[in-house]
C-alpha cells in the first residue's frame, strides 16, 4: 500500500494544535519536514507564529529562559507580543537577536519587568549586542538590583534618560565617545562615572530631587559634560550645579536655558554665579527669579560675548527692573533682548514700563527691546 501523508493535508487550526503539545524543537523539525511546508513556506511560517504564540499565551508555565533569532520574516507585531509574553511569564533570562528593518524599538514594559536584569552584567551586555545602536530611551526602568548601570557604546550619539525606579543606589556608568545629545529627567542615582564624552553637544538635565534631597552629590556628572555647547538645566539642576565644591567651566557653552519650578526665596547664589563660569556664552534663556543678585564684578560673557537674551517672568518692581538695566547696562555684544511678562498690565502701565527700559543706558547700540505682554 503506497505512503500517504494524510497530516500534511491538515487544516493549518489542527496542526497547530497538534504542534502546540510538542516541544519546541520537535515542533521545529516537524514544520520544517512537513511535505506541506515544504510547498508552501508562506504556510510553514504561519504554523510556526502560531505555535510560538500559543506556548507563550496559553501554557500556564513560568518563562525562564526565551531566546529569540529572527529576521525580516517575522513582523514587529508577533516580537512584541513575544517579547510581552514572556516579561508577563516572569522571564529572567532574554536573548535577542532580531531583524532591525522590521522592529526598530522594544516595548516599555521590557524595561520595567521585575524578573528581568537581575544583574550588572545583564544590562551591560544588552548594550554590547546592540552592535549599530544610536538613539536610546530609557523610561521607568527598575534599577532595584542593579549596583552599575553602565551605559557603553561605541556608535550611540543620542541617550535619553526618564524617571526610573528605585536608582538611590546605583551607579550610572555612561562611555559612549560619539554621545551628542543627553537628556536626563530623573532622581540624582547613587555615583556617576562618565568618561569619553568629547563629542557631546547638547544636554538636558531635570532633576527629580524634594527639597531635604538637595545635599545630593552630581559634581561627576557635570563636570563631564562641562564641554557642552547648549545646556538645559530645570531650578534644582542648578542648585545642584551651584553646591559642587568647585564649579566646573563650560568653556565651549553658547546657549543656556534655565526654567523656574518653584520659589528661589532662600537661595543665596543663582545665575550670576554660573555667567562667571561660561565665557563664551551667546544666548540665554532665563526665568528672572534664577538670577539672584547683580554681581559688582560683570561676568565677560555679558560684557563681549552674549547676543540674544530672553528675560522670562518680568514683574513690574523695582528689583526686576534693576536686573533688565543691568543686562542692558553691560550686555556690549547684545543684540536683542526678549521680556516676557508674568502678569497683565493695562495700556498705561505697558507704555510706564516700556518708557522706563527704553530710556535705560544700553551698552551695545545695535540692541533691539522686545516686550512680550
Amino acid at each position: 500500500m503506497e505512503d500517504v501523508d494524510r497530516v500534511s493535508d491538515l487544516p493549518d487550526s489542527i496542526l497547530c494544535h497538534i504542534l502546540s503539545f510538542l516541544s519546541t524543537k520537535d515542533a521545529v523539525v516537524t514544520s520544517i519536514l512537513s511535505t506541506s511546508d515544504r510547498r508552501h513556506k508562506s504556510s510553514s511560517i504561519k504554523i510556526f507564529l502560531s505555535f510560538v504564540g500559543k506556548m507563550l499565551f496559553f501554557h500556564k508555565t513560568n518563562v525562564y529562559k526565551f531566546r529569540l533569532k529572527c529576521g525580516i520574516r517575522v513582523d514587529c507585531c508577533h516580537v512584541y507580543g513575544w517579547i510581552l509574553a514572556a516579561v508577563w511569564r516572569g522571564v529572567k533570562h532574554l536573548d535577542l537577536n532580531i531583524s532591525y528593518t522590521n522592529v526598530k524599538t522594544l516595548p516599555d514594559a521590557l524595561f520595567a519587568c521585575r524578573t528581568l536584569f537581575l544583574n550588572d552584567d545583564s544590562v551591560k551586555n544588552l548594550f554590547s549586542s546592540c552592535t549599530n545602536l544610536e538613539d536610546v530611551i530609557i523610561e521607568k526602568f527598575n534599577m532595584e538590583n542593579i549596583n552599575n548601570f553602565n551605559i557603553s557604546h561605541h556608535l550611540l550619539q543620542s541617550l535619553t534618560i526618564l524617571h526610573s525606579n528605585d536608582s538611590s543606589n546605583c551607579w550610572l556608568i555612561i562611555d559612549s565617545p560619539n554621545l551628542a545629545y543627553f537628556k536626563y529627567i530623573d532622581h540624582v542615582v547613587g555615583g556617576y562615572s562618565l568618561e569619553n564624552l568629547q563629542s557631546i553637544v547638547s544636554v538636558d538635565i531635570r532633576f527629580i530631587i524634594e527639597d531635604d534631597d538637595l545635599q545630593a552629590d552630581a559634581t561627576a556628572l557635570f563636570r563631564e559634560i562641562s564641554n557642552v555647547r547648549s545646556l538645559l538645566l530645570s531650578s534644582t539642576s542648578l542648585k545642584l550645579l551651584l553646591s559642587c565644591e568647585s564649579l566646573p567651566i563650560f568653556a565651549s557653552m553658547v546657549e543656556l536655558k534655565l526654567y523656574c519650578e518653584h520659589s528661589y526665596e532662600y537661595w543665596e547664589k543663582g545665575l550670576e554665579s554660573l555667567l562667571t563660569s561660561s565665557p563664551e556664552l551667546e544666548k540665554l534663556d532665563f526665568d528672572q527669579e534664577v538670577l539672584i543678585s547683580l554681581p559688582e564684578k560683570v561676568p565677560s560673557c555679558l560684557s563681549f560675548k552674549l547676543k540674544v537674551t530672553e528675560f522670562s517672568n518680568f514683574r513690574d518692581d523695582k528689583d526686576c527692573i534693576e536686573k533688565v538695566k543691568y543686562i542692558l547696562k553691560h550686555g556690549g555684544a547684545l543684540q536683542k533682548l526678549t521680556i516676557r511678562t508674568a502678569s497683565y498690565y493695562h495700556d498705561e502701565e505697558k507704555m510706564k514700563i516700556a518708557d522706563e527700559l527704553f530710556a535705560s543706558p544700553r551698552e551695545s547700540k545695535q540692541c533691539c527691546i522686545l516686550i512680550v505682554w
